[in-house]
């Protein structure tokens, strides 16, 4: 039931901020990696019968949901409750006065994790709760961030890629000048709105890091390297783009840039996709062979 009122919460957001459409498919994928946890029996015993999806499974993707740990004190759990309380109460009574924003909705989401913790903590245990935390902490990708969080974000992203493009301008003999998020051109300006700061991009790279990583790969450190990747690479797509339609309004004016917009924001879609994929596939491929390396695995030389 916490579960169901939070994600009924959030889909609310979803649908009222652009930014947020993409939550849908956060909770899909987040709800795929909770299949892919879901408890396999191994097999332990030679000749015993299993079902046909668990003897078509390879070996590799069964896994064991953790047996219960020694349980949880209740007063650890008695006293995560009492904390959720104030942020459950201060959502609800911020949505019922004021309306539902994305502060009420990140205050409702610390309550309910904290519900949620102490109820697995009580009645499976820690081992329990590692083993599910990461589809937990994909699925808060798709949280809405508070204006005090936001806000600086895209701010900060905005200014980056203005101050990036003016002086890539420059070094190309293109005359440019910044002021605040607006590029001045000799023939007109081009402005870094919110949607051109590469914040969506880098909320799309950085759940697909977080989605591949968690089915690729198994190490968290070599997890952790794919997701700065993804974000390096998210920014660096937007800053390229930034640069192609303000050259496009420089050579051709402001009006061009309108219709190469749509066009130069696929084009960089379609190059941090094939290069995340790129990148996760040579991360795999490190990690195998460090496998191989840890375990005394080498490969045979064909003659």
């Amino acid at each position: 039931m916490i579960l169901a009122w939070w994600l009924y919460d959030l889909q609310e957001l979803w649908r009222a901020l652009p930014e947020y459409r993409f939550g849908w498919i956060t909770l899909a994928l987040a709800g795929y990696l909770v299949w892919d946890r879901r408890p396999l029996p191994l097999d332990r015993t030679a000749g015993c019968p299993q079902p046909a999806a668990v003897r078509n499974t390879p070996r590799s993707r069964r896994k064991l949901l953790p047996e219960p740990d020694r349980p949880v004190s209740l007063g650890l759990c008695v006293f995560l409750v009492l904390v959720a309380m104030p942020f459950v109460l201060f959502a609800e009574l911020y949505k019922q006065a004021i309306a539902n924003t994305p502060a009420a909705t990140f205050a409702l989401t610390i309550g309910c994790l904290l519900f949620l913790t102490a109820n697995v903590l009580y009645l499976r245990g820690p081992a329990t709760l590692r083993h599910f935390r990461l589809p937990t902490l994909f699925l808060l990708t798709a949280v809405p961030l508070p204006g005090l969080f936001w806000n600086p974000v895209v701010l900060g992203l905005q200014r980056l890629v203005t101050r990036l493009n003016v002086e890539t301008l420059n070094l190309c003999g293109i005359p440019a000048v910044q002021e605040a998020n607006v590029i001045q051109l000799p023939n007109g300006l081009v402005g870094i709105d919110e949607a051109c700061s590469g914040v969506r991009s880098l909320q799309s790279c950085l759940m697909a890091a977080l989605f591949i990583g968690a089915v690729a790969l198994k190490r968290s450190s070599i997890r952790l390297a794919l997701v700065v990747a993804g974000v390096s690479l998210a920014l660096f797509g937007n800053y390229l783009r930034s640069v192609y339609l303000s050259s496009t309004a420089y050579r051709c004016g402001s009006d061009a840039v309108r219709g190469a917009h749509d066009l130069a924001g696929w084009t960089i879609f379609g190059f941090t996709t094939l290069g995340l994929l790129l990148l996760a596939t040579v991360f795999a491929k490190w990690e195998s062979r460090a496998v191989s390396l840890n375990h005394g695995i080498t490969e045979v030389p064909k003659h």
